[in-house]
């Protein structure tokens, strides 16, 4: 449930950001949903592979997966605040 309110947020912010800046936000967004995903399914693997994480210890691994993915989602964003606005004459 919170994966889902802070992707929202990003999604949102993301928008916001890139409709002020002249910019489409779609691949900003895709950016941001892809690495999310990615992210957190490439340290479930790292985790049930080399620690040997069993069912009962998925909870110490979704934390620090969310809080990665969540770092990359803000790094997307502040990559966005730093383009430059699109003039349009």
């Amino acid at each position: 449930m919170l994966e889902i309110l802070a992707l929202s947020y990003f999604a949102k912010q993301i928008k916001k950001i890139a409709e002020e800046k002249g910019i489409k936000p779609g691949k900003w967004i895709a950016a941001t949903f892809i690495s999310w995903f990615v992210i957190e399914i490439l340290i479930f693997i790292l985790a049930f592979t080399f620690f040997n994480v069993d069912r009962d210890g998925i909870v110490v691994v979704m934390i620090p997966a969310v809080l990665i993915s969540a770092t990359v989602a803000f790094i997307i964003l502040e990559k966005l605040k730093q383009q430059e606005p699109i003039k349009i004459n």
